[in-house]
């Protein structure tokens, strides 16, 4: 089994070689136990732009591809993947959208 560094770091060259390098704003491989207490990484790229994040079939074949690289390696942990952007707007143009709680 790979030592868990050497891993990370392989995860990202894959991401950065498949997606390119230029880009991606920042890569964060997390291990955690998913939703089934199973060993997993959690995977976070963020592009610098919005319409650099890949469509559903290409993340598909790059998980495919992740998991690949770590049965390979000997690592039980499935790689689920996780997509933002730097130039995603996440401010509210208009507050009167949302009404006010109601006072006791």
């Amino acid at each position: 089994m790979t030592d868990q560094v050497e891993t990370v770091a392989e995860l990202k060259r894959i991401i950065e070689d498949s997606l390119g390098a230029e880009r991606i704003s920042s890569v964060r491989v997390t291990p955690y136990l998913d939703h089934a207490d199973e060993p997993a990484y959690s995977i976070s790229v963020s592009m610098t732009s919005e319409k650099d994040i890949p469509d559903a079939r290409r993340q598909s074949q790059l998980t495919r591809r992740l998991r690949e690289t770590l049965t390979d390696l000997g690592n039980p942990r499935f790689p689920y993947l996780y997509f933002d952007a730097l130039d995603i707007d996440r401010s509210f143009d208009d507050e009167d959208e949302f009404e006010p709680l109601p006072e006791d």
